[in-house]
């Protein structure tokens, strides 16, 4: 098994995902608001993919010392810098989480759970404590959790598999058209923030983090068996975990 085969055996997922009745729902500004009310805890949970994997792949401690391999450490800290610490449409300069989380003010998205979470870990309190006091949906803690259970197994190339193939490609183009349906509804909303951030994922996961990414799966498995098996086996995971959400996001929208 190689990496083309990870793509190969997660294509059935990935098209469920595509072809998804969900997006269906998404006609309004309203629905709009509740999918990213359950979709925004996904982008916070992929910031935490992407911590996990500059922790395994380079040092984060004093005193420094080199660690792993150099075309790795490269691949790890070029995209962290796109998504930890992007522009917005306005020059300033954030993290593609703080980004997303704006955009749901301009759509009258409530972000009260993530808030909460979010406070609470600032505090020190355990991830799955302050996920179970959110008040986030039930769907999006399981979705959490699938997620938290790779990142705390510890596998580098787990991790990595599940942050390059467990991600929403086809979303950002899918959603300019519903935001464009939406700007010419006539609802009293502010679309821009988030039209801004899915073109800033089309743009940068695309044509530069993809490739990155899908490069570091390579570099990680290198052609040992077992490892390939097991981020094959992570990636179908997480595309089910995420073919979940989107189940529970298609009854909310109802």
């Amino acid at each position: 098994m190689n990496t083309q085969a990870i793509l190969d055996s997660t294509s059935p997922l990935r098209q469920q995902l595509e072809h998804h009745p969900m997006y269906e729902r998404l006609t309004t500004a309203s629905a709009l608001a509740s999918f990213m009310e359950y979709h925004v805890w996904a982008v916070w949970d992929f910031m935490s993919l992407l911590k996990a994997l500059q922790r395994h792949l380079t040092c984060v401690e004093t005193p420094w010392i080199p660690m792993g391999d150099p075309e790795t450490r490269f691949l790890i800290n070029e995209i962290v810098v796109g998504e930890e610490s992007d522009v917005d449409r306005n020059g300033v300069r954030m993290s593609h989480f703080e980004m997303y989380r704006s955009a749901m003010k301009g759509l009258g998205a409530s972000t009260t759970a993530i808030d909460t979470f979010v406070a609470d870990l600032r505090s020190g309190r355990a991830w799955s404590e302050a996920l179970e006091a959110s008040g986030a949906p039930p769907a999006c803690i399981s979705f959490v959790r699938g997620t938290m259970s790779i990142i705390e197994r510890g596998k580098a190339h787990e991790i990595a598999s599940v942050f390059t193939y467990g991600r929403e490609d086809v979303i950002p183009t899918m959603f300019l058209g519903m935001l464009d349906h939406v700007a010419k509804s006539g609802e009293d909303v502010d679309v821009e923030d988030l039209r801004y951030y899915l073109q800033r994922h089309i743009d940068v996961d695309g044509d530069h983090h993809g490739p990155l990414a899908i490069r570091m799966v390579e570099l990680l498995c290198g052609t040992d068996p077992e490892r390939l098996a097991e981020a094959g086996e992570a990636a179908r995971k997480a595309l089910q975990w995420r073919v979940d959400l989107w189940d529970a996001i298609e009854h909310a929208c109802c």
